[in-house]
């Protein structure tokens, strides 16, 4: 028992830390807003509040004999006087919604940004554990029930908070025992609201998780929705999806309904109060009503004042209803804003390290000394692994899959840090180096192509939106893609769908490398460019190549043996560690793990020619394999 309640205690304490960090940044950058909202409804309180008094005079005063010739006339002016705190309080409230939305908005806008710029800056060790779904998921709903909180939590619970307390105040001073009568019921209100408030945040917070997990399995399906089709997988899609649509749907019906059940028992209460005033009060004014000298009296309550009970009463069940869902606004805020938080206070394991400088082009000597990395900490993926490159040398990274080929390639632009070991560029540690100038020296054609849905200028101008028309189509002619922009209708002006919908794999790598070249990086790191285009688009990128990285320090990461071989210097992984290197001359005359990976690609080919050759010579094509040998 003590152990849940630290923990229930320690939950509370969290979940308030995280609402007073909203409403700190609040203060700090919206105060002036937040003031005027608070003088809104100050104002429309102030307003609601002298209602009931008014009209309580004006019913003492119509029903008091003595004032039949000047009633009238006071009635009027007592209704002149509602109609003008009507119009004012409709003002207040005016300015109040204007305020509290405004500041929501605002509020809003800033986290969404802030939690945006966060993601843009976490390494590719954070991502690699996220679902895109669930980030998204805080993007949208997070920020949603926060900017709720700010809206009727931070601005409009003050009215709640004004109205309970001013009504109190103005029932005491009407009536004493009558109001603590009519009181007594609210901290039992406040006790049942004060256990809701610890249901519902549990239960909020897996509503959020469950939508996060429901829009991650939209968001796969959508973006592999070739691969659902391609294997009559939608049945199963639909499956999958109605399951965890069902959770969300569960979980928040069950939220819903405590809330529900919560505001039903305060509906009961205030039905209780209003029987307890029209009960004691209405004993009070029937008995308290005597006759003297032939006028009426009032020895307790007025009819007035019985019927401002009841307005105060009145005016008091929406804010306490209001507590129920301020209750649960509270608490839906502190679960969204810990989920965000978590994003906004993490600490990307890549980042730019004190003293870091920003550095303009580089020469390109790349050397790596002693390097290991392992992604979860544990287990290596690269060890021990030296190279010395120098400035404008092609290296080429030769390996199974799983080898460790793409990781090395990975840690030069920092999109990893070496878990030991060191990486220099032009004997400098590339920890030194701001990650804006390092990724700015090193540019990366990655394996899996992304295009974003925009025109195939920006595409290929993305990264560097200031380049002219002139240097994009040199770049797109360099990669051998000019020709087939040219065909378009639209030309450069072509707007290509999501992730390349309407471009080939050969299409969209050669726009990827076109993106590249615009880079001008003197570091070039090319991961299986050539893997998905045809052998006449690869001969053609090879030869826009060698002239491209000619004097730049150029990492090519294939399984193509005709790219291989004319590389200055090759690298064989295996299981992380480098356990050849050479030039192919050098490597393919030595057993080892490069001729093997050699002999099972090439030898088809090499037999698939000597047979055709036999064919075309009239041999036999084991003939020819002994004249081969």
């Amino acid at each position: 028992m003590r152990h849940g309640a630290r923990g229930g205690s320690a939950q509370r304490k969290e979940a308030m830390r995280h609402l007073a960090r909203i409403l700190g940044l609040i203060v700090r950058y919206h105060r002036r807003q937040l003031l005027l909202g608070y003088l809104a409804v100050f104002g429309a309180a102030s307003a609601s509040l002298a209602i009931p008094r008014v009209l309580s005079t004006g019913i003492d005063r119509a029903l008091d004999p003595s004032n039949r010739d000047s009633g009238v006339d006071a009635l009027i002016a007592l209704g002149a006087v509602l109609i003008l705190l009507g119009m004012t309080r409709g003002l207040f409230q005016w300015g109040q919604t204007w305020a509290a939305e405004g500041l929501s908005q605002k509020v809003a806008y800033r986290i969404r940004n802030n939690y945006y710029d966060r993601l843009q800056h976490l390494s590719f060790a954070f991502h690699d554990k996220q679902a895109t779904g669930s980030l998204m998921s805080r993007a949208t709903a997070d920020v949603e029930g926060v900017r709720m909180f700010v809206n009727m939590g931070a601005v409009r619970s003050a009215f709640i908070i004004v109205m309970i307390i001013g009504s109190g105040v103005a029932m005491l001073l009407i009536d004493v025992q009558v109001a603590l009568l009519t009181l007594v019921f609210i901290p039992f209100l406040a006790f049942r609201a004060a256990l809701t408030s610890r249901l519902l945040r549990r239960m909020w917070r897996r509503v959020q998780e469950l939508t996060g997990d429901m829009e991650g399995a939209l968001q796969e399906s959508l973006t592999g929705i070739r691969v659902v089709k391609a294997f009559a997988a939608e049945e199963h899609e639909k499956a999958k999806f109605h399951s965890r649509s069902l959770a969300v749907a569960e979980q928040t019906y069950l939220a819903e309904s405590t809330w529900a059940r919560n505001f039903a028992i305060m509906n009961f209460g205030f039905m209780l109060a209003m029987a307890a005033i029209l009960w004691y009060g209405g004993q009070q004014v029937v008995n308290g009503r005597v006759i003297i000298d032939g006028q009426t009296v009032y020895t307790g309550m007025t009819p007035g004042e019985l019927a401002a009970f009841f307005v105060y009463m009145n005016m008091m069940i929406m804010p306490v209803r209001m507590i129920g869902w301020t209750v649960n606004n509270f608490s839906r805020a502190a679960s969204s804003g810990q989920r965000l938080f978590d994003i906004l206070d993490a600490v990307s394991p890549v980042r730019d390290l004190p003293g870091a400088s920003d550095v303009d082009r580089v020469r390109g000597h790349v050397r790596f000394s002693g390097v290991s990395f392992a992604y979860d900490g544990f287990n290596e993926a690269l060890r021990g692994v030296d190279l010395d490159a120098p400035a404008g040398s092609r290296i080429a990274l030769v390996g199974r899959p799983g080898s460790g080929k793409t990781t090395f390639a990975h840690l030069v632009p920092r999109f990893y840090d070496a878990t030991q070991g060191q990486i220099t560029i032009d004997g400098r540690d590339v920890r030194e180096f701001t990650l804006t100038s390092l990724r700015r020296n090193v540019g990366v054609v990655q394996q899996d192509v992304f295009i974003h849905t925009a025109s195939i200028r920006d595409n290929i101008a993305y990264g560097n939106v200031a380049a002219d028309d002139e240097t994009i189509t040199n770049a797109a002619k360099a990669a051998q893609l000019h020709d087939f922009i040219a065909g378009l209708a639209d030309e450069y002006d072509t707007v290509v769908g999501e992730r390349g919908v309407g471009l080939s794999g050969g299409q969209k790598q050669r726009l990827s490398i076109a993106r590249t070249l615009l880079h001008d990086a003197p570091v070039l790191v090319f991961d299986d460019s050539t893997a998905s285009v045809d052998v006449h688009t690869e001969r053609l990128i090879q030869e826009a190549l060698d002239v491209v990285t000619a004097g730049r320090t150029t990492f090519l990461i294939s399984n193509r043996f005709n790219v291989i071989a004319q590389a200055d210097r090759i690298l064989v992984f295996k299981d992380g560690e480098i356990v050849q290197r050479g030039t192919h001359s050098e490597l393919v005359a030595v057993p080892g793990e490069y001729r093997e990976l050699y002999e099972s690609q090439m030898r088809p080919f090499e037999e698939a020619r000597r047979a055709a050759q036999a064919a075309a010579e009239g041999r036999a094509p084991a003939e020819s394999g002994q004249e081969a040998g």
